[in-house]
């Protein structure tokens, strides 16, 4: 990541040049090989590429009150099956390749706080995905279950921090469909809160919403209830050791998993130098819907990953996952092996660089 001050300096001698706003110009590149495979019917084992070079702008710029004007455009060009969980709202992949497809919002902040209107990941998705999901966990910890990742048309706000501790809140219009009389209005509400300090972490988070969807005749429906998901998660650090568990729970009338479920992990770190090695268990237990318990419909998921610090920016690392479906279940080791009944597995060799 790199600073440019955007002043016109090579004309600074002959002319008088305004002073321009800073912009912060950074991303990333990830490279990866994996195989996964499952002994469901109809699948068969796959190699496949993952690469992934993401770029963002962001600026501010100070007012005469002291706080500042901030923004923020970060884009993402994604060929791996499961970035529309990652980059897209819809989970469908569809907006990989939109200019601001991940983050594109403006707002303000200072000594009370920051608030941000446009794309923005939500505050739920953001702490599960770090530090509950690294290491093997962009998927079943960070993703699985959620309602909404970078909802559109968003007011959020994130409060400074007091002492390690911290909130934040997100309302969504979401894709303001909302014109239609006898049609309830769509929507997405998202709380988190949480303290770090000491070597201790704790996190909960409280997420709701309702959507709209527009059938092939051009009708507009509504979800019958709205859908809503919880987690509550935290860690403890040993020095080279950490350890952490957590709890998410959901209610899905349409989006994520169909039902309504309940998921526990518990990860331990271990880092030396160089080195950091986490494993993962998950327990899924077994899915509700319409008030009754599915037989069988469990499942265990163990994933584990191996990291190795090639420079200040640059990491390597193996990551390896494996699902055990119960006979009613459905799930994967990544998204394209959810099956019931099934064992599945993903193996991935990569790096990681940011700039």
């Amino acid at each position: 990541m790199f600073k440019r001050a955007l002043v016109a300096a090579s004309l600074a001698a002959a002319f008088a040049a305004p002073a321009f706003a800073e912009v912060t110009i950074g991303g990333s590149i990830e490279a990866d090989i994996y195989v996964h495979g499952s002994n469901a019917n109809g699948f068969r084992e796959e190699v496949e590429l993952d690469v992934e070079p993401r770029i963002f702008f962001s600026g501010s710029d100070k007012l005469d009150n002291g706080s500042k004007v901030i923004w923020k455009i970060w884009t993402g060009v994604e060929n791996y099956r499961e970035a529309g969980a990652k980059g897209s709202d819809t989970n469908t992949g569809s907006s990989d390749r939109v200019w601001g497809n991940r983050e594109a919002w403006g707002g303000w902040q200072g000594d009370w706080g920051t608030v941000r209107f446009g794309k923005v990941y939500s505050p739920t998705y953001l702490k599960l995905d770090w530090p509950y999901g690294n290491l093997g966990g962009a998927m079943h910890v960070a993703e699985l279950g959620l309602i909404a990742y970078n909802p559109e048309n968003s007011i959020v706000y994130d409060s400074p921090n007091f002492s390690g501790f911290s909130f934040s809140g997100m309302y969504s219009f979401r894709s303001q469909n909302n014109q239609i009389e006898g049609v309830d209005q769509e929507y997405f509400v998202d709380v988190t809160a949480g303290y770090s300090g000491n070597g201790f972490m704790i996190d909960a988070g409280y997420t709701q919403g309702e959507d709209t969807a527009v059938s092939s005749t051009g009708v507009v429906t509504h979800s019958e209830d709205p859908s809503k998901f919880w987690f509550v998660a935290g860690g403890y650090n040993f020095g080279a050791f950490t350890v952490k568990a957590g709890y998410k729970g959901w209610e899905n009338s349409w989006a994520g998993l169909s039902g309504d479920q309940n998921q526990y992990f518990v990860q331990g770190i271990y880092s030396a130098g160089k080195h950091t090695v986490g494993l993962t268990y998950n327990y899924f237990d077994e899915v509700e819907q319409n008030g009754k318990k599915i037989n069988d419909s469990d499942s265990n998921v163990i994933y584990g990953q191996w990291n190795y610090s090639l420079s200040n920016n640059t990491v390597a690392y193996v990551q390896g996952r494996y699902s055990m479906a119960g006979q009613n279940a459905n799930m994967g080791a990544n998204y394209a092996t959810m099956a019931k009944d099934s064992d599945s597995y993903r193996l991935l060799f990569g790096t990681w660089t940011g700039f």
